[in-house]
């Protein structure tokens, strides 16, 4: 039995909690007997339902319709009573949290979000179907034979990990190239601290993804095309070479002035040069590439290539994503490749050594990111260097509030932090000698070191830390998801719940409505 002490400082505790919460435990006990009297008249509903019954057997004309509607109003008052008894029951462990979070400081009130969330998910037509993607083109792997199955993190081998996201980015969308589309069990390596998909496909499953780009990553029109030329990734007909050879023809620097619709030249040409001439400035002053190698894999619009090779004389080659991104390279600055990157089984089609090898946005797509980074080596003088650029950061994503299941497209196969990068390039050979955040993304800069790098597993408490910052991100994210689409995730909605009131990301505002705590 608690002494007159103990119930003081519980007294001293509670009245250090917000007033909102504060509010709340007030109004509990009216809550409790409203829900009482709500049993109540539930019993009574039942009792004249049976008498109902009774009678509507004697007057058979109208009995399927009244009893139907009967039905249903005691369903309807069924799901009330769950749905306020659930809502207390969050609220009371929601001010319990409060009471213990006070013992370490004043608890701030949280800022809330304007978008209510529901405590459950009522969804009597069931989890909603897939349509197809590609207007009913048939998929290549319908028997789902081309997943990989990793058991070992793909970029440092060590088999111990967690499961931190079960889905990929379609588990929101309407769209998908098969129902086994959704699910890549993206886990967290014990070593390297890489979120990895350690289910993931490849073979013409992962190409079949590449050719539906737009409708797979929910980025396309109705039509499955971006209006964006530089990311066509269909193939070229005459009439699209005609049409891009047209807008090439105004070249890069075309001045507004002109008044020219931007259907008459390539404006993201000049855009990538104003976006990348930060990697160009970079690269000058750190690799020094005078008269060097270099090879640009996955340029947007050549701006890096064309740049070195204008300013520092070097020898340059590029490597594609798409055949629209070739045939732009060639019309705006003259450069030939050779066919267009797999992503699967990357290799190099150019001969010799080169000094310096330029990524955009490869090591998140890399379905086998050790052989990746092994035919990179094998391509780069002794102390050359790779650059990475546009590898997202996810802690941008897992501490800002958004959503990281939309964060993770099917064609995103690892996540990094910025340490978790320097220990994947360590484990593979490269040594980081720099390393800046810009924007949401990685630039990296690694030389080839021709021995081993030494690095050092994560911590224990930098991994616990990391793997709890994925749990409550992949439960936002689970809230997060379009009203029509959350039956997909009903088994994990009231977790979900749980997990984010015990966080705070979760709190009730003054009507007992749930919403996003918002920093």
């Amino acid at each position: 039995m608690p002494t007159v002490a103990s119930s003081e400082s519980l007294a001293i505790r509670i009245l250090k909690v917000p007033a909102r919460a504060l509010a709340l435990l007030v109004r509990g006990d009216l809550r409790l007997a409203g829900l009482a009297e709500g049993m109540r008249r539930l019993t009574k509903a039942a009792g004249d339902l049976l008498v109902q019954v009774r009678n509507l057997a004697r007057h058979s004309k109208h009995s399927e319709a009244r009893l139907s509607a009967l039905t249903r109003e005691v369903q309807e008052l069924r799901h009330q009573m769950s749905e306020r008894m659930l809502q207390n029951s969050l609220q009371v462990g929601r001010l319990a949290h409060l009471i213990q979070a006070q013992d370490h400081g004043p608890v701030r009130e949280a800022r809330l979000s304007s978008r209510a969330i529901p405590l459950s998910i009522d969804s009597p037509e069931g989890e909603p179907e897939w349509e197809e993607v590609g207007g009913g083109v048939v998929h290549p792997d319908p028997g789902g034979q081309e997943w990989m199955l990793l058991t070992a993190c793909p970029l440092c081998g060590c088999a111990e990990r967690t499961l931190v996201l079960e889905w990929n980015k379609m588990i929101l969308l309407a769209k998908a190239p098969d129902r086994q589309s959704a699910r890549y069990n993206y886990s967290v390596c014990h070593a390297c601290g890489v979120t990895y998909a350690a289910r993931r496909p490849f073979g013409q499953r992962y190409q079949f993804l590449l050719e539906h780009f737009g409708e797979v990553t929910g980025k396309a029109s109705a039509t499955g095309r971006l209006s964006n030329p530089l990311l066509n990734h269909f193939p070229l007909s005459d009439d699209d070479k005609a049409q891009l050879r047209r807008m090439a023809a105004h070249g890069v620097w075309v001045s507004e002035h002109l008044g020219l619709p931007t259907t008459e030249y390539i404006e993201g040409a000049l855009k990538d040069r104003f976006e990348n001439s930060a990697h160009v400035d970079l690269l000058g002053n750190l690799v020094q590439p005078n008269g060097a190698r270099v090879l640009e894999v996955r340029p947007r619009a050549g701006t890096i290539a064309e740049s070195l090779r204008r300013l520092y004389n070097a020898d340059v080659m590029v490597m594609p994503m798409w055949e629209s991104q070739g045939f732009v390279l060639e019309q705006l600055y003259g450069f030939t490749s050779k066919g267009v990157i797999d992503y699967d089984n990357f290799r190099i089609p150019f001969d010799g050594l080169f000094d310096l090898i330029v990524c955009n946005h490869m090591l998140t797509h890399a379905v086998r990111p050790g052989e990746f980074l092994r035919e990179i080596r094998t391509h780069l003088k002794p102390g050359g260097y790779l650059y990475l650029y546009n590898e997202p950061d996810d802690r941008h994503v897992l501490g800002e509030g958004k959503s990281l299941i939309a964060h993770l497209n099917p064609l995103h196969l690892q996540a990094f932090d910025r340490y978790s990068l320097v220990r994947a390039l360590a484990a593979n050979g490269f040594e980081v000698t720099f390393l800046k955040g810009r924007k949401t993304d990685h630039l990296c800069l690694a030389r080839m070191t021709g021995a081993a790098v030494p690095w050092e597993p994560i911590s224990p408490t930098k991994l616990a830390q990391r793997l709890e910052t994925y749990l409550t991100a992949r439960n936002r994210g689970i809230l997060k998801l379009p009203e029509g689409m959350r039956p997909r995730v009903a088994g994990e909605w009231s977790s979900a719940i749980e997990h984010g009131l015990a966080v705070g990301t979760l709190d009730f505002d003054d009507k007992g409505q749930l919403r996003f705590a918002v920093d």
